[in-house]
């Protein structure tokens, strides 16, 4: 009997030690799993708020950069210059520019940093077509209220380019009787405004490639310092 006890005591303690293991590896599980099931809620949160301001933000950044079109087309229109395709041309860069910039400061200020490729080229094509709006907008005021001989110069020039491609004058006086149906002011306004977005398209696919920026890419770069720093 003396000597069983101590062998009794023995399973004791091993069960005991058994059963700490047991509870340690629930509890180490249970944390786990807790901190997993917080930090998908937290990311929900995140996404809900990163929805709410998305729209806000786009809006907003598409208002600066119509109203910054806006005005170098006021300032070609001054000068005579506004049926120029040269300086037309320089509209495209700022757009470009336009939403690189924009792109770039919904990630730092609204995201913390960070922002995904498909994020980036959504946030570029609603901002772009909230411009394309403002833009519809002068266009109408413009060409209907402002200067409706636009319209007319406009046709003088479609009619000059076709006579520089050698078309005979019937043909000229068939196309431009054709065209006559494109060139009151809400047809170019709502043409504008689908250029703009298929313009936004582009120029976001681009722009995203330099502007997207994971998190978790920064924690593989922070990951692979700590590694280095211990070696």
């Amino acid at each position: 009997m003396l000597h069983s006890r101590p062998k009794e005591m023995t399973g004791i303690k091993i069960h005991l030690q058994n059963r700490s293991t047991r509870e340690m590896k629930f509890l180490f599980q249970f944390v786990k799993k807790f901190r997993y099931i917080c930090h998908k809620l937290l990311r929900k949160i995140k996404n809900m708020e990163q929805k709410s301001t998305f729209w806000k933000s786009a809006m907003t950044a598409g208002l600066y950069l119509g109203v910054i079109l806006i005005l170098y087309n006021v300032i070609l229109y001054i000068t005579g210059q506004n049926l120029n395709t040269s300086l037309g041309i320089v509209s495209y860069v700022i757009l470009a520019a336009g939403v690189y910039y924009f792109q770039q400061q919904y990630r730092n200020r609204e995201l913390g940093g960070y922002i995904s490729y498909g994020n980036a080229v959504g946030y570029g094509v609603a901002l772009m077509a909230f411009a394309g709006i403002i833009q519809s907008v002068y266009t109408v005021i413009l060409m209907k209220f402002i200067d409706p001989g636009i319209l007319d110069q406009i046709r003088i020039m479609q009619e000059e380019q076709l006579m520089k491609q050698g078309v005979s004058d019937e043909q000229i006086e068939m196309a431009s009787k054709m065209m006559d149906a494109f060139r009151s002011p809400i047809v170019i306004a709502i043409s504008g405004l689908f250029s703009f977005a298929l313009l936004g398209v582009i120029i976001s696919l681009v722009s995203s490639i330099f502007i997207k920026k994971n998190d978790d890419d920064n924690a593989f770069d922070e990951a692979m310092s700590d590694v280095k720093s211990e070696d």
